[in-house]
């Protein structure tokens, strides 16, 4: 297994290009023999994808995965791509298991269906373990990470089975459908996505590597999770997949450049909980008048009350990215179930879910606070008998 410290030793495509020139450049006797003329001509070519890809960030990004090889195999290509391939063979095999299939594939679907304009130009990123990265990186633009990292409910079918609470009480304190919430705010303005389709409830990559796989007792909220110990087998895969994601998350922020970083989850309805609330424990200062605009114009939006920090500041992601890159905007939002669910947190609401994700969107335009007026409310039908019962 790879040593989490080792992930992050940096590597540029230009010492992938060092790695390969010798066996194109000096041929061992048993090689194709290749004139000097010819070998330089290789050696120029070689130059010359090595800037492409120094230029190009997603090249970049993928060139150091598959250096790497610690991710195992990737599926790459252009949503057009991706979605025409969807029902072949190879894609359906890709994947650990049908399931966690049919969750990447209703999610192609999805994305395709609503974002006609993206078809050729987004591009996806897509592991085995169900990590999907969606680009949309506008250069000069305005760009955000988002990451939605607890919206998924798969689990390997071993692991699953070991579980003692049952799936119909888990998925009640899954993050359900915080991508659709999310998402549309890479897909509309610009940025890169990272969606997880795992469970939280195997492996939490939200939380530090001595709490990443959940104990019977260890949470608040839940007092037995496992019938029985994993195996080593079983925790090595999972923490295999937990340094295969902060791999990648470091090796995105490497490659590309962000606005903000940007975590969606959902919360459940609770006494004393807001409707909306923004996670700020790692934000720095200068920043805060921007969480402040924001908050305003959710307020405005007819969203009441809208906090900071109640009750979650900031999972360890945001705190590992502030300890790498303590200048970074990074700031994580909890939206209230009531928002968009029926009420036993069974099923969605999706009229009102559009609804919030339209107005989490409109909040991160670039604007004056008196840009909107109280009575220029946007999508708030879905929110109103909430906010006046």
């Amino acid at each position: 297994m790879v040593k989490f410290n080792d992930f992050f030793e940096r590597i540029t495509p230009r010492k992938v290009f060092e790695q390969i020139s010798p066996i194109l450049i000096n041929p061992t006797s048993s090689g194709i023999q290749i004139n000097l003329s010819r070998r330089f001509l290789i050696f120029q070519l070689l130059e010359k994808l090595t800037r492409r890809i120094e230029d190009d960030p997603y090249l970049n990004f993928i060139s150091i995965l598959k250096n790497y090889k610690v991710l195992g195999n990737i599926i790459t290509g252009n949503l057009h791509e991706l979605h025409r391939d969807r029902n072949t063979l190879y894609f359906k095999n890709f994947f650990i298991d049908r399931e966690l299939y049919k969750f990447v594939k209703a999610d192609l679907e999805w994305v395709y269906d609503n974002y006609e304009e993206l078809r050729e130009s987004l591009k996806l990123t897509i592991t085995k373990r169900g990590i999907i990265v969606y680009d949309n990186h506008q250069q000069n633009q305005f760009n955000v990470l988002l990451l939605t990292i607890h919206s998924g409910t798969w689990i390997r079918r071993d692991i699953e089975d070991n579980l003692a609470i049952s799936r119909e009480k888990r998925l009640l304190d899954e993050d359900i459908d915080t991508d659709k919430i999310y998402g549309p705010l890479v897909l509309d303005k610009g940025g890169i996505w990272i969606d997880n389709k795992a469970s939280r409830f195997a492996c939490d990559y939200n939380r530090g590597p001595d709490r990443r796989i959940y104990a019977n007792k260890s949470e608040c909220w839940i007092k037995e999770v496992w019938k029985e110990g994993l195996s080593m087998a079983q925790k090595n895969w999972l923490i295999e997949g937990y340094e295969e994601f902060y791999f990648t998350l470091d090796k995105l922020i490497d490659a590309y450049k962000f606005n903000i970083i940007f975590d969606g989850h959902s919360m459940k309805d609770a006494p004393g909980r807001p409707l909306i609330s923004f996670g700020t424990k790692y934000i720095p200062s200068f920043y805060m008048p921007i969480v402040r605009s924001m908050q305003r114009k959710m307020n405005v939006l007819g969203y009441n009350p809208v906090s900071l920090n109640v009750p979650y500041s900031g999972g360890f992601i945001l705190q590992w990215l502030s300890q790498k890159y303590p200048a970074a905007f990074t700031l994580s939002m909890e939206v209230n179930k009531l928002l968009y669910m029926t009420k036993n947190w069974k099923s969605t609401k999706v009229k009102m879910l559009n609804s919030v994700s339209k107005n989490i969107s409109f909040i991160f335009d670039i604007q004056d606070d008196d840009a909107l007026q109280p009575g220029q409310k946007l999508n708030l039908k879905a929110t109103s008998k909430i906010n006046n019962p």
